[in-house]
């Protein structure tokens, strides 16, 4: 092995992004799953924690790609460790020429250092990002690829990916970048999409290398098509400024003689339009060189998101590139940008974040690649990709809706949260290992719940749920003593479900215990037993004031910026109002025999001085 190939194959920048998976495909319906549950943000938490310590010993790129990450999290960049960081990143380019380091991994880093610097301040650092931008202009090949020095690969997917990522960033922060550059980079990505085989609708790492020795890298790659597909939706943005992107949801209406596919694009043949029906006749762009025709990438984006929904993992990954977090990173992107929300039936975000928190290290790292077995730590660029995924770092730059947290009475019914420790209650159906439907009676169920023994919580919760719905609700009244006992359980989940099933027992005497509910330290408690209050007392919307119902969840739909700080204080007041129209709602309408004047006047008074 010569020098070179010794050089590149050590674990330089790009490498050292990878991390290795430690768990086998989730095969259960998850449910739904967002960035600001408390479980994710956690972890968000730890992993910023373990990144800040891991600062100071490392170089270049991947101090970028960490602080990336930290912005992403929402650490402000004035933070001291992200400060320092970023001053030194500008520095390179103080005399408005940007000084490279370190030829081999030149793209990666220059794009990462762009994205940093445009995350943290825009305005600020648009000198050092400009001058970025610039060399990095330079670096692409004639084919439109980005590679290696020397053009080793006749282009290379990941680095032609991170070029896109960097220009896009230098975009945003006002940078002018030329339409001829999107158009070759995507031009070249669409040149080599694999069209047959198992592989078609795949991307390969090298898809056209220039020796023998790169025949691995044709092959069908889960990180390369993700990254790929993503970087064609990149490109799409700035080619086609106002085309429509059709994701799952996004029109409701089809065409005739259409079917949607894969939940992403309409299923027509894309190839075959002709370039004026493709664009806004007022907004087509003027590319210089080759055009690239909407129709051709949103075709190609179909066929990548088709490939990934028949070959659906969060860790598993197929082709050379085998480094899963690498891969989630890119996944976030494309569906991000592409509008996806499921592959197939697989929501890939909750199966991602599911997996990487069963993955997190007791300091709050992440595993890169070829760590050794039984390693307590992982890697800071492998925690970052954890975090940029974790966090839906491309849904908050384009200003996408994040998703839901975890409400008890919507997100139970989508399924489980593990499989059964009991085999006797999973089953293999279409080459995966499911768990069956589970058939027990209220009192069982319950009974799992005090003390579980072979079903996870979940399979309780969703069974409890279905028992509910087609019409076993007296039962479920018979059950209320348990219920209230279960109320108290130490377990969260527990609690929510006990919550759940009393706001559907009929009888208006719970309504004190919901009320106490109301105090639960975990908001996911608070908000069923909220909801549990609105169902029982038939007020669907909670209590009105001024005409007006409280927010079901205080942190849904509050802006990518909110801190971690003014979470907590939107999130006081709303436990705050809630409790306080609930229990004069409660002191109103209660039974006459039931009314303490004193209690009310206690009540009332402990509120006032909160």
């Amino acid at each position: 092995m010569s020098n070179h190939w010794r050089f590149r194959l050590r674990p330089h920048f790009f490498c050292g992004l990878c991390v290795l998976g430690i768990l086998c495909s989730q095969p259960l319906l998850l449910p739904a799953a967002h960035p600001d549950d408390p479980k994710i943000k956690a972890a968000v938490k730890r992993g910023v924690d373990y990144i800040r310590t891991r600062l100071s010993g490392q170089i270049d790129g991947y101090n970028s790609l960490c602080i990336y990450a930290m912005l992403k999290a929402k650490v402000p960049a004035s933070d001291p460790a992200v400060n320092a960081v970023l001053e030194k990143l500008a520095d390179k380019a103080k005399d408005g020429t940007y000084r490279r380091s370190g030829d081999e991994t030149r793209v990666y880093v220059l794009a990462v250092d762009m994205m940093a610097l445009e995350a943290a301040d825009p305005v600020k650092y648009k000198p050092a990002i400009e001058a970025a931008a610039k060399y990095l202009l330079t670096l692409q090949a004639g084919n439109g690829s980005w590679d290696y020095p020397g053009n080793i690969n006749n282009g290379d997917t990941s680095i032609t990916q991170y070029a896109l990522l960097g220009l896009w960033a230098a975009q945003r922060a006002g940078v002018k970048i030329s339409v001829d550059a999107w158009n070759r980079g995507a031009k070249w990505l669409l040149q080599y999409q694999i069209r047959d085989g198992n592989g078609n609708g795949a991307f390969a790492y090298h898809p056209a290398p220039t020796g023998t020795n790169g025949r691995p890298d044709k092959e069908p790659s889960h990180s390369m098509t993700a990254a790929a597909s993503g970087s064609l939706m990149v490109a799409r943005l700035h080619l086609y400024p106002n085309g429509r992107v059709i994701g799952r949801g996004a029109n409701k209406k089809k065409a005739a003689g259409t079917k949607q596919k894969f939940g992403v694009l309409k299923s027509i043949d894309f190839d075959a339009l002709e370039e004026k029906k493709d664009e806004p006749a007022k907004t087509k762009p003027e590319p210089a060189g080759p055009r690239v025709g909407m129709g051709s990438i949103d075709g190609a984006v179909n066929r990548g998101a088709g490939w990934l929904t028949r070959f659906y993992t969060v860790n598993k990954v197929r082709g050379l590139q085998s480094w899963p977090l690498y891969y989630l990173y890119a996944l976030e992107r494309m569906c991000a940008l592409a509008k996806i929300e499921k592959f197939g039936d697989r929501d890939w975000y909750a199966d991602g974040s599911a997996h990487l928190l069963a993955a997190q290290k007791s300091d709050g790292s992440w595993m890169g690649q070829g760590a050794a077995t039984g390693a307590t730590s992982g890697t800071p660029q492998a925690t970052a990709f954890a975090l940029l995924f974790l966090t839906k770092s491309t849904a908050r730059i384009l200003k996408r809706p994040l998703g839901s947290p975890d409400p008890l009475g919507a997100g139970l019914q989508a399924g489980g949260r593990g499989l059964s420790g009991d085999l006797s209650l999973v089953e293999e159906k279409n080459g995966r290992v499911e768990a069956k439907k589970v058939v027990l009676p209220i009192d069982k169920l319950l009974a799992e719940l005090e003390n579980s023994t072979t079903l996870s919580v979940g399979d309780v919760q969703k069974a409890i749920v279905e028992n509910v719905q087609i019409g076993d609700r007296e039962k479920l009244i018979g059950e209320k003593k348990r219920l209230v006992t279960l109320a108290k359980h130490p377990s969260g989940e527990v609690r929510r479900t006990a919550f759940w099933a009393l706001g559907r027992c009929q009888d208006l005497e719970l309504v004190p215990l919901l009320l106490k509910g109301l105090d639960d330290p975990d908001l996911a408690v608070v908000v069923e037993a909220r909801d549990a209050l609105c169902t029982l007392c038939r007020k669907p919307q909670g209590i009105l004031v001024n005409n007006k119902p409280l927010p079901a969840n205080p942190l849904l739909g509050l802006p990518s910026g909110t801190t971690d700080q003014q979470q907590a204080v939107i999130e006081a007041n709303w436990r705050k109002k809630v409790r306080l129209n609930w229990s004069r709602w409660h002191f109103r309408n209660r039974r006459y025999d039931d009314r303490d004047d004193l209690e009310e006047l206690q009540f009332l008074g402990q509120e006032g001085a909160r």
